[in-house]
């Protein structure tokens, strides 16, 4: 069986992998648990959904640096003694792309993770566009190349902006506007968070796909991508489990037991 981590900056998304099925569990990322808090989470999930703990492997990807070595810690617990392969995720990994961008050891472990996924299951060129803490959207090309793609401030953190950079537009939960044209203040943060994401994510795609001189396949994912992906113009699948479903090809490719 397979435990594939995610770890964001708001939430850590944790798949089991067995030979029949997937479990996905999610926990916030803060605050920073013990190893043996993580181990007694991760064994019960375990337990209750019936998985076996052996044999077992782990994939990480984080761009949390303290957290990656307390759940890898944690897998080991889990293992008890018994032999674990452990992969964490970086630009040189066995992925299956090629990196052409600039500094690919500065590229998020999620965002390869999404490129794989999108990649593997979806064909190429596609884009993979995470709308999580920030929306990020990851480029493949033809050639199973990593292009490129573009990065811009998450729905949440939108949202957060406007009552820390203003005196008088308090902190709202962002939920779906009913209506583009607010009513209120509330309807008018709700409008241009929705919109506001939809309509920049529209447009970059627009512009990527000018400057490469093709039609993107696009696949979008992320904690708020169930709310906001109907929101988008561009013609896209939603996939939920987008950078779970990367990192367990990451792991097959490069398992080493």
């Amino acid at each position: 069986m397979l435990i594939a981590i995610d770890i964001g900056n708001s939430s850590i998304n944790i798949g089991f992998f067995s030979s029949a099925r997937r479990v996905v569990r999610r926990i916030e990322t803060y605050p920073l648990r013990s190893c043996e808090e993580y181990r007694s989470l991760l064994s019960g999930w375990m337990a209750k959904s019936g998985l076996e703990k052996s044999p077992l492997g782990g994939i990480i990807s984080s761009v949390v640096g303290d957290h990656a070595d307390t759940l890898r810690q944690a897998l080991v617990r889990i293992a008890d003694q018994g032999d674990i392969d452990i992969v964490n995720v970086s630009h040189l990994l066995d992925s299956g792309l090629k990196f052409t961008i600039d500094r690919p050891d500065e590229i998020g472990p999620d965002r390869i993770a999404a490129a794989v996924g999108a990649s593997s299951l979806y064909g190429v060129p596609v884009a993979a566009v995470d709308l999580g803490t920030a929306t990020t959207i990851t480029v493949v090309d033809k050639d199973f190349q990593l292009a490129g793609g573009a990065i811009m401030p998450g729905m949440g953190l939108m949202g957060e902006m406007l009552e820390k950079g203003t005196s008088r537009l308090k902190r709202i939960k962002v939920w779906e506007p009913q209506t583009a044209l607010g009513k209120d203040t509330d309807g008018c943060i709700q409008s241009g968070v929705y919109y506001g994401t939809a309509g920049g994510v529209d447009r970059i795609l627009a512009e990527i796909e000018e400057e490469m001189g093709c039609s993107l396949q696009v696949v979008v994912t992320g904690g708020y991508g169930h709310s906001a992906d109907r929101f988008l113009r561009k013609s896209h699948v939603f996939s939920p489990e987008l950078v779970l479903d990367g990192l367990k090809i990451l792991y097959e490719k490069n398992r080493r037991l």
